[in-house]
């Protein structure tokens, strides 16, 4: 299920609605219970009604914070009991400081019984359901055409997320039988040719449900898999499933034509405009509401260490043009001098003691918003290189320069969704999620990336 610009699985959204309904039940039950006791009358319903909803709210945004909505079928019970305790911990004292001081005095312990309604609900739904996640069946049996490197990943990411019920039973090719997969291979299909009516029976014999096709240079049979498609049998290209599965687009194999083939990669003029509209606006409040925090960082670097409070440092940004960013300081000055442009390290010995603070969180990215301001910057967009990087990833990463297409921005869809690069291998990773932005970009998935930031901040993740 595809909602805007995330692809959802099934699991994904029945988790969703167990936790609506169950609070919504819950709250409905405490209010009858007031009703029946004479506390309140049947007249308050339409306002208690909006309490449930506003409780709803809270908690979901909780959960999802506490990452209570990141379904992972390996989790532990006590890490998920960890989990709950935070999330929900939070929403109720949201949700007391908003709702308990207004409610009528003898209200308060059927408010305390409604939570606890809510609470044991929910974390019994919780365990209900990775249960069920740990005996999901197979529902769905792919055949991979094909012997390049992306149908083995989305092998392995199938197996990975074994709650979506989706697994591989084969491979067809004139090698197939060699391919070496970490969980151990599925019962693999060995073709020298393709002889005619082959990945008909072999489609019939395993019960496959889609086929992928993993083959670059057409190498197979064609006919058949038009009588399939005729039958109903779905057939999609690895790249594009491993998109959808991974909201990431894998350059391994990748063909400059799958790219100009896609739907998407495009730039409407009121795409442009209003990606803007957000940048001056987001900027602008953002630099109002943190200017005490700004304030007291400049104060702090000051006191700490030698050197200048903003850094300014030369970064590549929209069509590959220099720019000059701007940074609190949080290293110590002339960092480099010795050692040249290297990556940042955890743990790293050139950092501050403010420096290590404020990059913990991200207070130190403050001053981009002047960047965006100017318009060298987006608020959301692939992350600023420096030049010597760019110039050897550029070499070494293929569709590395397709990121200059757009402004660079301060957060971005790599940024939420992978952690801290240090490497090239870090570079590869980053592009390819930097790729699924530029496919998507729209205002709400910027919406979507600012939203999914606070969170990344929030929880610390990612600093270096």
């Amino acid at each position: 299920m595809r909602l805007y610009n995330r692809y959802l699985s099934p699991y994904d959204v029945l988790l969703v609605i167990g936790d609506v309904s169950l609070v919504v039940c819950a709250t409905v039950a405490a209010r009858s219970i007031m009703v029946y006791a004479g506390v309140s009358d049947i007249a308050d319903w339409p306002r208690w009604m909006i309490l449930a909803g506003v409780i709803t709210i809270l908690i979901v945004t909780s959960f999802y914070y506490a990452d209570l909505y990141k379904i992972d079928q390996t989790l532990s019970r006590r890490e998920l009991t960890l989990r709950f305790i935070n999330g929900f911990g939070i929403a109720c004292l949201i949700i007391g400081l908003v709702s308990y001081p207004y409610q009528e005095a003898g209200a308060k312990n059927i408010y305390l019984m409604e939570v606890s309604l809510i609470g044991v609900g929910l974390f019994a739904w919780r365990v209900f359901f990775t249960t069920l996640l740990r005996k999901a069946k197979c529902r769905g049996k792919f055949l991979i055409l094909g012997l390049q490197e992306i149908g083995k990943q989305v092998s392995e990411q199938l197996y990975l997320q074994k709650h979506l019920g989706l697994k591989v039973v084969g491979f067809v090719g004139a090698e197939a039988g060699s391919i070496t997969l970490t969980y151990g291979n599925p019962r693999l299909v060995t073709l020298p040719v393709f002889p005619r009516d082959s990945i008909l029976s072999i489609a019939d014999m395993n019960e496959v449900s889609r086929i992928l096709v993993a083959e670059g240079n057409g190498n197979f049979p064609g006919q058949d898999l038009v009588t399939l498609r005729l039958k109903g049998m779905p057939i999609e290209d690895c790249h594009t499933f491993y998109e959808r599965l991974m909201s990431k687009i894998s350059i391994t194999d990748l063909h400059p034509g799958w790219i100009a083939r896609s739907d998407g990669f495009r730039r409407t003029r009121w795409v442009i405009f209003s990606k803007r509209v957000i940048d001056i606006v987001v900027s602008a409040l953002g630099l109002a509401l943190s200017a005490p925090i700004a304030a007291l960082t400049a104060i702090a670097i000051r006191l700490d260490s030698v050197g200048p409070i903003i850094y300014r440092q030369e970064r590549v940004g929209e069509n590959e043009q220099p720019f000059i960013l701007y940074k609190f300081r949080s290293m110590s000055q002339d960092a480099e001098a010795a050692s040249g442009p290297c990556w940042a390290e955890k743990n790293d010995l050139r950092v501050t003691r403010v420096g290590k603070f404020i990059r913990h969180l991200r207070i130190d990215e403050i001053p981009q918003m002047l960047n965006v301001l100017k318009g060298e910057m987006s608020f959301v967009g692939p992350r600023p290189e420096r030049p010597f990087f760019v110039n050897g990833l550029k070499k070494l990463i293929p569709y590395y320069h397709l990121r200059f297409s757009v402004k660079p921005g301060i957060t971005g869809w790599a940024q939420v969704s992978y952690k801290y690069g240090a490497s090239a291998d870090d570079a590869v990773e980053k592009l390819q999620y930097d790729l699924y932005y530029l496919k998507h970009m729209s205002p709400i998935f910027d919406l979507q990336i600012l939203f999914e930031t606070v969170k990344v901040v929030l929880l610390s993740r990612g600093a270096q």
